[in-house]
């Protein structure tokens, strides 16, 4: 096969940016190849930052000068250098020249290891007073099972021990000891939830060898009239909050929230609360099971018997602290991205969309979970062209190798709740989110 270069007619790359000419394409090389192309990038053109995770690239400079960041590292490059990026290496490219390039990009990884948004098979908990969706979960016991794609039927636990790097991000690899750090639930009271308080990770690991437990509720539905419980309304002591335990009074001195559809609650660890009956809500936590009962309205559990509370371990955990507010401020535009809550466990971003939204998330070197609130979408990864379904109120977990995708709306508007770990946080706004500062 012989081609000249002024005869193949130059198409949009895959980032936007550019024009290439593509000398072989995947399904004439017979081979791992997936293309050898030409790209002309004009001067200040910029290919953003984009990972493949099962294939390797390399760049020959042909003309030109260009800005090359791998993983964070610039690389100021010229005419007959040579860019090598192995598989889920994070790259982009800035022009500082009219530069051409010659890119020859190859597939290493089987298809069967393949990355892309899975579903998970409903994992529902039926309770005394409603029901739980783990709708993504790697809790020991509770595991999410894959319903899509070639990893079907394999628990999340074993797809990410097999590619921890790329499913959850390098750094939160690292950090979480390969384990999925985020826990995400629907939950839907029918009657009032146990008064309850969970253990920061100092003590969860001391009591428990487990991971502690913040967590956010965003409210989906609520009756009216409907409220919960989130805080003191003023200062308690020990003595005392032990005293109203074993007398029934222990609800007088918390602060009690009326709620509607769209509130947002951030609860870390100490913040004694409760869902009450009427709130439909969707949950991100940390990966936790660990939960200290305070008070259970002297109801029998389903086998009839009084619920075990926990009162001593509650007094330790407890942050008898009252602060001057507990709801979460925010604001959700119809085609923006609300950046709604940061905290040192975990992020949230609330998107509702009536066009297709592009997500280029790569920065965060963290896996995305996606959950559902309203209309039926498409999650569109860019690197693969891979289209998932997302129906109303189901989850998927976006692998950290490519979280660059699209949310497109089936029909009308669709709302999703991202959650994920942000590693590009400054020290001060931790410390802000902590202490719920806002």
């Amino acid at each position: 096969m012989i081609r000249s270069l002024n005869d193949i007619e130059p198409i949009n790359t895959s980032h936007g940016a550019g024009k290439k000419r593509v000398l072989l394409a995947s399904n004439e090389s017979g081979c791992s190849l997936t293309q050898i192309a030409v790209t002309d990038l004009a001067a200040g053109e910029v290919a953003t930052a984009h990972v493949h995770p099962d294939m390797q690239e390399g760049f020959y400079v042909l003309d030109g000068e260009l800005d090359v960041t791998l993983d964070g590292v610039l690389h100021h490059c010229h005419k007959d250098d040579f860019v090598y990026v192995n598989k889920c290496t994070s790259h982009e490219m800035r022009a500082l020249t009219d530069v051409r390039i010659m890119t020859i990009g190859c597939v290493v990884e089987a298809q069967r290891n393949k990355l892309y948004p899975m579903l998970f098979k409903q994992n529902r908990k039926t309770l005394v007073w409603g029901t739980e969706d783990w709708t993504v979960s790697a809790v020991e016991g509770s595991e999410s099972v894959v319903e899509n794609g070639t990893w079907a039927r394999y628990s999340l636990p074993d797809v990410i021990s097999r590619r921890p790097q790329e499913i959850l991000g390098k750094e939160v690899a690292r950090q979480y000891h390969n384990q999925l750090p985020l826990l995400t639930k629907i939950i839907d009271a029918r009657l009032d939830l146990s008064i309850q308080v969970h253990p920061n990770d100092e003590m969860a690991q001391r009591e428990h060898h487990k991971m502690g437990k913040s967590e956010m509720w965003y409210v989906l539905e609520a009756k009216p009239g409907s409220c919960l419980y989130a805080g003191f309304k003023q200062k308690v002591t020990p003595e005392e909050y032990k005293r109203r335990v074993a007398d029934g009074t222990i609800t007088e001195v918390l602060a009690r929230h009326e709620v509607h559809a769209g509130d947002i609650f951030y609860l870390p660890a100490g913040r004694v609360h409760a869902i009450c009956g009427g709130i439909k809500l969707a949950e991100v936590q940390q990966s936790s099971d660990v939960t200290y009962r305070i008070f259970d309205y002297n109801r029998p559990g389903l086998d009839g018997r009084p619920r075990e509370l926990h009162t001593e371990l509650a007094a330790k955990a407890i942050d008898y602290e009252v602060y001057p507010e507990y709801r979460t401020e925010h604001q959700e535009t119809m085609d923006e991205r609300d950046k709604c809550l940061d905290t040192p466990y975990f992020s949230i971003r609330i998107i509702e969309a009536s066009q297709p939204f592009h997500r280029n998330v790569v920065k965060y070197d963290s896996f995305f979970i996606l959950m559902n609130l309203r209309g039926d979408c498409k999650i569109r990864v860019r690197s693969t062209k891979d289209e998932v379904l997302l129906p109303e109120g189901s989850s998927c977990l976006i692998p950290a190798a490519i979280a660059d995708y699209d949310i497109i709306p089936e029909q009308g508007t669709t709302k999703v709740l991202e959650s994920f770990i942000n590693n590009r946080k400054s020290f001060k706004s931790i410390i802000s989110d902590f202490l719920h500062w806002t």
